[in-house]
C-alpha cells in the first residue's frame, strides 16, 4: 500500500503544481506604447506635397529639454502629456542660436487639446494612454511660419500614421 501511495502523492503534487502556474506576462514590444502625436509638414502652395522644415526644433512649453531636437525633416512624432488635457509646444523653424545666446529662428506656438483614456493592456504591459477628440489652439500673439493646420485623425491610438498636417 505504501508503494502505491508515494507515487500517487508525487503525481498529485506535480498535477497541482502544473495547474497553479499562470501564463507568462510577456508584453509584445509595440503593444504597451503610449502613442506620440505624429505631424507631417506640407507645402502651403502645393498641399499634396510634403515639405521639409529646415532646422526645426520643438520645445514643450515649460520643459527644459526639446521634444524634438534640431533637424531637417518632413515629419515629427512628439509626446503629449498623458495626465493633462492639453500640451503646448514651441515650433521653431530655421532654429539657430546667435552669439548672444538668443534664438534666431521663426517661432510658432501651438496648443493641442485632447481627452485621455487609460487602457489596460495586460499584467505584463500595464496601461497605455490613448488620446481622443484632438483639437488645437494657435498662439494668437505671434505670426510665425505655420500658415494652417489640419487634423487628420482626432483619435490617437497608434503612431503608424500622421494625425496632423501643418502647411507652411
Amino acid at each position: 500500500m505504501k508503494k502505491i501511495f508515494l507515487p500517487a502523492f508525487i503525481i498529485l503534487l506535480i498535477f497541482i503544481g502544473v495547474l497553479s502556474c499562470e501564463k507568462d506576462d510577456i508584453c509584445p514590444p509595440d503593444s504597451a506604447i503610449t502613442p506620440n502625436l505624429v505631424i507631417r509638414f506640407y507645402d502651403a502652395d502645393n498641399p499634396q506635397e510634403t515639405k521639409l522644415v529646415n532646422n526645426i526644433r520643438i520645445i514643450g512649453v515649460g520643459q527644459e529639454t526639446d521634444a524634438w531636437p534640431l533637424s531637417t525633416t518632413d515629419s515629427v512624432a512628439i509626446p503629449l502629456k498623458s495626465f493633462a488635457n492639453s500640451s503646448s509646444f514651441v515650433f521653431i523653424m530655421d532654429s539657430a542660436i546667435d552669439e548672444t545666446g538668443s534664438e534666431t529662428g521663426v517661432i510658432d506656438t501651438l496648443t493641442f487639446n485632447y481627452g485621455t483614456e487609460e487602457v489596460f493592456i495586460s499584467r505584463g504591459c500595464g496601461y497605455v494612454s490613448y488620446y481622443n477628440n484632438l483639437g488645437y489652439t494657435p498662439d494668437s500673439g505671434t505670426e510665425g511660419w505655420v500658415s494652417r493646420l489640419r487634423i487628420i485623425s482626432t483619435d490617437i491610438e497608434n503612431q503608424n500614421q500622421a494625425h496632423v498636417q501643418i502647411f507652411h
